[in-house]
This record gives C-alpha cells, sequence and structure tokens, in this order.
C-alpha cells in the first residue's frame, strides 16, 4: 500500500513538472525574465551573474525619473549609442483627449459637466496625474468644488488603471486595488517608502516594516511591474518597437539562430549555499538547502530546454520558409502538425514554442503568422462573428476581475484571428457593453 501511494505521488509530481516545463517554454523572453526574478527571489540557491537587487533597483529608478517602458530600456540597453532613447514621444493633447472621452456616454451628462470633463483631461500633465488644488480649479471656473470633485472620481474610473491620480503612490494604489491586491505591507512600503527603495535603502525599510530583506525585494520586483505613467498604457498612433525573442543571421549559406536573452544575465546555482548546505550539521538546515538545490537545477534545466526546443522549431521553420526569408516571395504552406512531425516533437509544444513570439530577420515577424495552412483567413472573419465572440468572452468572464479589451484581443489572437484592441473595443461599444472598469460595479 505505502509503494502504491509513493508511486501515485511521484507521477502526480511529475506531472506538475511537465506541465511547469511546457508553462516555461510558452513564456516569451520578457516573461521569463520575470518568472526567473521571482524565482531568484525566493531561491536562496538561484544565483545570477549580474546584481539583481542593483538591477531591480535601477530598472525601477529608471522607470520613475524617465518613464520609460520596457521596450525602451531594452533599446536604450540594446544601443547606448542609438537615437532610440529612454522616453516614448510626447503625447498629442488630441490624442489623449479623444481617448479618455470616448470611454465617456455624452447623454449620461449634462453640458457643464462634460465640459468641465474636457477641461480636466486637458489639466493632465505628462504622466497622467492631476495635481491642481480643487478649490483654486473652482475659483478659476465659477464652479463648485463639488461637482468638481464628482466629475474627477468619474474620470479616474476611466482607463488606463490610475489616470487622474494625485501622485505616484496613488496610482500605483489604484493599480494593485484593481488587480485585487490588497497586501497592507506592499501598501505601506508605496506610500512611505519609495524614496527609500530609490536609494537603495533597503535594510531599513526591512526594519520598519518588519519585514525580511527577501521579501522586500519581492515587492520592488512586483512594484517593477506596475505602471508608474498611466499615459503610456494608452494605445498610440506612434512608432513603437517589437523586441524580438528570436535573433537570426545568414552565415555562409547556413542559419545562425540565437535567443535574445542575453541582457537576463546567466542563471546558475549559488555555490556559497551548496558549501553551507555540505558543511551544515542541522540535519533540518540540509533538507531546506537540499529542496532548493533540487528547485534550482530543475529551472535551469527548464530553461535550457525551452531555448533548444525553441532553436529547434525555427531550424525547421527557416527551412520551409527559405525562399520567403530569402528572396520575400509568399509563404509557403505550413502548419504545426509539419513542424512538428520535422522536429519530432508533438504538435502542442510548436504551439508553445511559437507562443507570442518574435523573431527578427532583415524585419520583426510573430512566429505564429508564418503558419498559413492552420489559421483562419482574415477576410472570412465577419464584424457580426467577432461580436458574438467577444460578448461570449465577456459573458464567461470573472466579475470580479473583467477583462480588458487587450486582454479580449489576445484571447482571439489564440484562435488565429488578429484583432486589434482598438477594434475589441469598437465592437464592444457597438454591443452596448462598458468597459472593464465600469463592468466591475456592475
Amino acid at each position: 500500500m505505502f509503494d502504491l501511494v509513493s508511486d501515485l505521488e511521484q507521477k502526480q509530481t511529475l506531472s506538475a513538472r511537465q506541465l511547469q516545463s511546457l508553462q516555461i517554454l510558452s513564456y516569451t523572453n520578457q516573461e521569463l525574465e520575470n518568472f526567473m526574478t521571482d524565482e531568484y527571489l525566493e531561491n536562496p540557491m538561484l544565483d545570477n551573474s549580474v546584481d539583481k537587487q542593483d538591477e531591480m533597483i535601477k530598472d525601477l529608478e529608471q522607470l520613475y525619473e524617465k518613464g520609460t517602458s520596457y521596450k525602451d530600456h531594452y533599446l536604450q540597453w540594446e544601443d547606448e549609442d542609438s537615437d532610440r532613447k529612454s522616453d516614448l514621444p510626447a503625447r498629442e493633447p488630441d490624442e489623449i483627449y479623444s481617448y479618455i472621452m470616448g470611454q465617456l456616454h455624452r447623454k449620461d451628462y449634462s453640458d457643464d459637466e462634460w465640459t468641465l470633463m474636457g477641461y480636466l483631461v486637458q489639466c493632465l500633465d505628462e504622466k497622467g496625474f492631476f495635481d491642481h488644488d480643487l478649490d483654486v480649479v473652482a475659483r478659476a471656473l465659477g464652479r463648485g468644488t463639488e461637482m468638481i470633485e464628482r466629475c474627477l472620481e468619474r474620470l479616474k474610473e476611466l482607463e488606463p488603471v490610475g489616470i487622474f491620480s494625485r501622485d505616484i503612490s496613488e496610482c500605483l494604489i489604484k493599480q494593485l486595488e484593481a488587480a485585487g491586491n490588497t497586501d497592507e505591507k506592499l501598501i505601506r512600503l508605496i506610500q512611505d517608502h519609495l524614496d527609500d527603495v530609490l536609494k537603495g535603502q533597503i535594510s531599513s525599510v526591512s526594519r520598519d516594516l518588519h519585514l525580511s530583506t527577501a521579501r522586500i525585494k519581492e515587492y520592488i520586483h512586483m512594484i517593477g511591474q506596475l505602471d508608474p505613467r498611466p499615459i503610456m498604457n494608452m494605445p498610440s498612433t506612434h512608432t513603437e518597437y517589437i523586441i524580438p525573442d528570436i535573433l537570426v543571421n545568414r552565415e555562409k549559406d547556413a542559419w545562425r539562430i540565437s535567443l535574445n536573452d542575453s541582457w537576463m544575465g546567466e542563471y546558475k546555482c549559488n555555490g556559497y549555499y551548496i558549501r553551507m548546505m555540505q558543511d551544515t550539521k542541522d540535519p533540518e538546515l540540509r533538507a531546506y538547502f537540499q529542496q532548493k538545490l533540487e528547485r534550482a537545477r530543475y529551472v535551469i534545466n527548464c530553461v535550457e530546454q525551452r531555448r533548444s526546443t525553441i532553436v529547434k522549431v525555427v531550424e525547421v521553420i527557416l527551412e520551409l520558409q527559405e525562399r520567403y526569408f530569402l528572396q520575400g516571395s509568399g509563404l509557403t504552406p505550413m502548419s504545426m502538425e509539419q513542424v512538428a512531425a520535422r522536429a519530432g516533437i508533438h504538435t502542442s509544444t510548436v504551439s508553445r514554442a511559437i507562443k507570442g513570439k518574435y523573431l527578427q530577420y532583415k524585419k520583426v515577424v510573430l512566429l505564429k503568422d508564418l503558419f498559413t495552412a492552420s489559421l483562419t483567413s482574415q477576410e472570412d472573419v465577419s464584424a457580426d462573428r467577432m461580436k458574438k465572440q467577444i460578448a461570449k468572452i465577456i459573458q464567461e468572464e470573472d466579475a470580479a476581475h473583467p477583462l480588458s479589451d487587450q486582454k479580449i484581443s489576445e484571447i482571439i489572437r489564440e484562435d488565429g484571428i488578429v484583432l486589434s484592441r482598438r477594434t475589441v473595443a469598437k465592437y464592444r461599444m457597438e454591443l452596448g457593453i462598458p468597459d472593464s472598469r465600469l463592468r466591475r460595479y456592475l
């Protein structure tokens, strides 16, 4: 009986590990970096070739002082001499006005309220904050403070989350609330210790909040995933750069394939803690380190397997689509089943290996777009069909955590249909369905 239970537990463990490995394979480079940073923060046995704590604080400082997005940060790292530097181009005032006011229904407001909200939009600073004294605004417009407060509260409910906040702290806390995160310690860190974190004073923050240094580092990573400039989340007509996951070169009539992940640093097992594990006389401490060491080795192995699998899949894609890449001809009909057969792997593995990933050779292409044989033709996708699909997705969503238009767009893309966030928003509004912020209160 004991052997049977033990065997069952082992099979369940293997199944869980296989699922984790497949999940890692599906990550884009940025998603993988987020996952590995979480692992690094939780596992003392996992080490990195770069100083992660210093890197996180520098990234946070750059995000909050310059307002750079991940893409801009990467581009700056990629080429310090490039003209494409930290900040995104400034948004046009009309672009901001149209996006924000476009989320409101004109008939729901009086003429005075509509005019006032339009004025408040124009008072936003370059980050999307509203830090004006309401009494001053009231006197300047000849309106009551209560009316201004009422309109401002309505505007704060709009997307992107955090718009019209008074400062960075309020903005970040609103984003946490929208995600259902009510961690009081994290909120206190944002309210009282953001400057200390940017100065690298981790120990003093740790003492004041009565938290371990490791937990503070986890909080820093979580804050780094938030957006300190709400306006940056707005759809833009400006050119935005796509960061490729795979880099391809042609050398001596042969393809050279590499993953664009060197900026993450190299993950390895921590030699210091391995020696501590070997030297300790405490059996509980040794067991703890052994468990963490096994996890570190497993995760590192999954990352290496991900790299080799993606390279193998891309090799087959380049072989089948060689005329497209070298001669600029049309795509050769190609299915995931074909690639899987040639690579000697399962079709689902191919699907995960290409998910959300971009390849760069002369130009940047989404890998999934190369699979013409298995994708639905865009011309065959009617607006009526898309509206029905959007309505179905919203009907089945978690009412406590409504899906954003961008998330709906991503879900639809998984079926091989490219529908932009803006088109999703257009169809949603034509269906009379409110945005995600308002659906939370329905």
